[in-house]
């Protein structure tokens, strides 16, 4: 705790963010030393004129976290467990996160789908397209809660029973857009909102090139589905590819506005050209290979008895799998392994979603 309270009030003090914060852990082992600092002279000269604020900034750092108990929110300093790995890679590095619902940031796959706020029927369609088929597969919709295509995808994500998170641009303790509450409300259910803004913190307009750093750093792939060449969305996908993770650009009309962003990303490859859901689920699963998802709740893996359903289980651990991509896995014919798969997913161990994929379960009280 005292640590934690350390953090939050480093980050009180204008100009310290996640890079300095890691400097000063690595420097001083564990950040609660702040509190044992009496001279100017052991604190970063950028921070020695604070010295004399200590009190005042334990006090706002207390407040922070008894608001956040009040709200259910969770508090997650970069050097959680709970902090997803992913995340270490953007810039700057976020040095906290606080976030509301039980979705536990690692151990699902994530794609961020965003794009303009002003979309086209065509753009409605397409992420609806492409949305069903991701959640289908098992995939986790990440985006920013923003009119348009970044709000379509989170209501089609819930309306196919999925997971999405929404990343704000301010504290947790407020919805904006304030029309889009219900929606942010229906989110929680199973997905989760994120912030690196504590309780209070407003909106402001230099938040936001913050907020889609974190879409782009949570996600294994990035789909930009409709952008102006000015629009946010670009800046999520510049985001991405300096992550080194993969950008897709779904191509519209080339006399359309809400399609020049798109096709810029495609021409400049900094996206790679998007026209099935299959193309990015392909994608994702190379990606999720190079990049394991972290087990949110590290335990004893249960495994069937029988070392069929074992190797299925296994080869479903990590993303979504074609029926086809199992039967040339494991050299066995599409009726066996239909045949199976129906068995395995009665007693909980796989569940089958429509496309022919199939994805982990998670079995309480399965036997084999």
């Amino acid at each position: 705790m005292e640590e934690l309270l350390a953090l939050i009030a480093l980050l009180e003090i204008e100009g310290v963010g996640g890079r300095q914060i890691r400097k000063l852990r690595r420097s001083w082992g564990n950040l609660a030393a702040l509190w044992d600092i009496k001279q100017s002279t052991a604190l970063p000269p950028s921070l020695q004129a604070h010295l004399s604020e200590l009190p005042a900034l334990r006090k706002r750092a207390e407040t922070i976290l008894q608001t956040c108990e009040s709200l259910g929110i969770n508090v997650i300093p970069y050097y959680d467990a709970q902090f997803p790995p992913l995340l270490e890679e953007v810039t700057p590095p976020p040095p906290i996160l606080y976030k509301k619902g039980p979705h536990p940031l690692i151990g699902q796959p994530l794609v961020a789908v965003v794009g303009t706020r002003k979309p086209t029927p065509y753009g409605m369609k397409v992420t609806e397209y492409f949305v069903e088929a991701l959640v289908d597969a098992g995939v986790g919709i990440v985006s920013g809660l923003a009119y348009g295509i970044d709000a379509q995808a989170h209501r089609i994500t819930l309306q196919k029973g999925g997971k999405t998170i929404a990343i704000l641009a301010h504290g947790l303790d407020q919805i904006y857009p304030p029309t889009h509450r219900r929606l942010a409300e229906a989110i929680l259910a199973e997905g989760a909102w994120l912030s690196e803004y504590p309780p209070g913190t407003k909106l402001h307009p230099l938040h936001f090139p913050y907020r889609n750093r974190l879409i782009a750093g949570l996600a294994h792939v990035t789909l930009i589905i409709e952008s102006r060449r000015k629009g946010g969305a670009l800046f999520t996908a510049r985001a991405a590819f300096e992550a080194n993770r993969p950008v897709f650009a779904v191509p519209g009309d080339i006399f359309s506005y809400a399609s020049e962003g798109t096709h810029a990303l495609i021409a400049e490859q900094v996206a790679q050209i998007a026209t099935s859901p299959q193309k990015v689920l392909e994608e994702l699963r190379t990606q999720t290979e190079k990049l394991p998802l972290p087990n949110p709740a590290p335990a004893a893996e249960a495994m069937p008895d029988d070392p069929l359903w074992a190797e299925i289980y296994t080869l479903t651990a990590k993303a979504p799998r074609h029926i086809d991509e199992l039967c040339t896995a494991l050299g066995r014919s599409i009726t066996e392994i239909a045949a199976v798969l129906m068995a395995m997913e009665i007693e909980g161990w796989v569940i089958q979603k429509p496309g022919g994929f199939v994805i982990r379960g998670y079995p309480p009280n399965a036997k084999s």
